[in-house]
């Protein structure tokens, strides 16, 4: 089953090299060059090719690649920009030998680029699937063109493959899966961190619980906020989170909300649905006796007590009993702001912040100091280049260095009050949506 992907190589490769690459073995520089020699040592490291007997090259020599890709760049003077191009080919663990692999990955390099660039070709033989490593240089050796990578090309790349595989005996893909979550939002979620993906899943699901058809689920969703769009001539459902503007497909949430699940999982419940929605209607409202963390948060006055009050019903105050699934759903949204929202009441609380013209003013003290450090970089800058005595440049970079080191922390305070002015006439308003519907629950 082979495996195909292909990107670019930019000034530093550190990024991928010291994801996939023993750290201890190697080291990076700056340098465009440096990338490339970097990238092409990766790929032919002798650790994983079996002291370089899977090591081959098209229109240049494996152990002078990098000089002969130098080489042409200086020719047709073009040695900035993208340096290499650097393509992925893996194989399914235990279908071929690593005489195959190496040999499939030779004739996908000489049929896609042997004409035109020199390509350094590498078989992996470290890891559980055999893999090739193409360094593809980025200039031609025949006319001087840059390579270029674009959807048609990824696409001849993963055909090519498949046809050579297939000539082979081997597997391929056949049904793509398609683009899978993000790091960031596989991060968070394994963080135990709310994503306006599980936020829509933990919605769906309440809904499609309390739902014997689709009128119900579509009724029970509207009254949490949420829009949707389940039209039976569309051929992917999607949701809408309150307070966003993109839409999610409902499939790429999981197997269990296709179009298909949905419609099942909700003509599959019985009269039980609607039991549970009647006896969620009869809830007595909760009566306290002792005085609560919200109390003490009324207590408090102006932007403080919006900020504080806000967190709390975020359930991030106290952080012992924060419990995503018991937030209103006008704030499921900002569930992913929590930490920031925090940092801002600090703000407030450390500066006595109390009312907007005290945050405008505590804005302008910051762009004024902001203002000033800067130009006092600048000229210190400018000292450190003329020819002075060694000492004065070394005390000139050390006030540098700290001038950089409280410019950074200034301007976070700076975004901090730019998005609490911006942030904290909306908060108010679904505070007093949420209140409004509290009151209306105690009413009943």
């Amino acid at each position: 089953m082979a495996v195909t992907k292909i990107w670019r190589i930019k000034g530093r490769a550190d990024k991928v090299i010291s994801y996939a690459s023993n750290i201890e073995k190697t080291s990076f520089s700056d340098s465009d060059r440096q990338a490339l020699a970097d990238v092409i040592e990766y790929a032919a490291n002798e650790d994983k090719t079996e002291r370089r007997i899977f090591v081959s090259a098209i229109n240049c020599s494996p152990a002078f690649a990098k000089d002969q890709f130098d080489t042409v760049k200086k020719r047709f003077r073009k040695e900035d920009g993208t340096v290499a191009f650097h393509a992925y080919q893996s194989f399914a663990p235990g279908e071929a030998t690593p005489e195959l692999a190496h040999e499939i990955g030779v004739a996908l390099a000489k049929e896609l680029w042997g004409d035109r660039f020199q390509v350094l070709i590498a078989t992996h033989l470290n890891t559980g699937c055999l893999h090739n490593h193409m360094v593809i240089n980025s200039i031609s050796f025949k006319d001087g063109r840059r390579f270029h990578s674009t959807a048609a090309s990824y696409r001849q790349l993963k055909e090519t493959s498949d046809r050579l595989c297939r000539e082979h005996g081997l597997s391929i893909v056949e049904e793509p899966k398609g683009r899978g979550k993000s790091y960031n939002h596989y991060q968070m979620e394994a963080a135990g961190m709310p994503t306006r993906y599980n936020a829509a899943k933990k919605a769906l699901d309440d809904a499609i619980e309390r739902s014997c058809n689709m009128q119900e689920l579509r009724a029970n969703l509207r009254s949490m906020g949420y829009q949707f769009s389940f039209a039976p001539n569309r051929k992917y459902w999607t949701i809408t989170l309150p307070g966003w503007k993109k839409p999610i497909r409902t499939y790429r949430l999981g197997e269990e909300y296709s179009r298909e699940a949905i419609e099942q999982r909700v003509f599959s419940n019985g009269s039980e649905a609607r039991t549970l929605r009647i006896k969620e209607g009869y809830k007595n409202a909760p009566q306290y006796t002792l005085r609560r963390r919200v109390d003490k948060i009324m207590g408090r006055t102006g932007l403080e007590k919006l900020y504080l009050r806000y967190c709390y019903e975020l359930g991030y105050l106290p952080r012992y009993r924060q419990n995503t699934s018991k937030v209103h759903s006008l704030l499921k949204d900002e569930l992913l702001r929590c930490d920031m929202y925090s940092a801002e009441a600090k703000l407030l609380s450390r500066e006595k912040i109390t009312n907007r013209e005290q945050l405008a003013g505590h804005r302008q003290k910051l762009e004024a100091r902001i203002e000033s450090l800067e130009e006092s970089r600048y000229h210190l800058r400018l000292t450190a280049k003329r020819k002075i005595p060694e000492e004065e440049k070394i005390l000139c970079k050390s006030r540098i260095a700290d001038i950089s080191r409280e410019l950074k922390e200034l301007r976070h305070k700076l975004k901090l009050t730019k998005d609490i002015e911006a942030r904290s006439p909306a908060m108010e308003e679904k505070l007093k949506e949420i209140e409004k519907e509290q009151h209306k629950e105690v009413q009943r």
